[in-house]
């Protein structure tokens, strides 16, 4: 007999799409869920990228059009 395999969940991927659905429902996003989506990013991203002084700097509570584009992608 075949074994049945599944994958663990990625909470990162979840919470990008979740998130990502909520935005397109005409939702604003709360503080938390910002920070949540931020943090959420950068843990998809990291291996893409390093992170660096200049982007660890928030200078405003919007999200960069880089995690709002994350989270429509994740949302499909």
């Amino acid at each position: 007999m075949g074994q049945i395999g599944t994958t663990p969940i990625d909470a990162n991927r979840s919470l990008l799409g979740t998130l990502g659905r909520k935005m397109l429902g005409g939702s604003k996003l709360t503080l938390s869920e910002n920070l949540m989506a931020l943090s959420a990013y950068a843990s998809v991203t990291a291996d893409f990228y390093g992170p660096g002084p200049d982007t660890m700097v928030v200078k405003t509570l919007e999200l960069p059009e880089s995690v709002k584009g994350m989270l429509v992608e994740y949302a499909s």
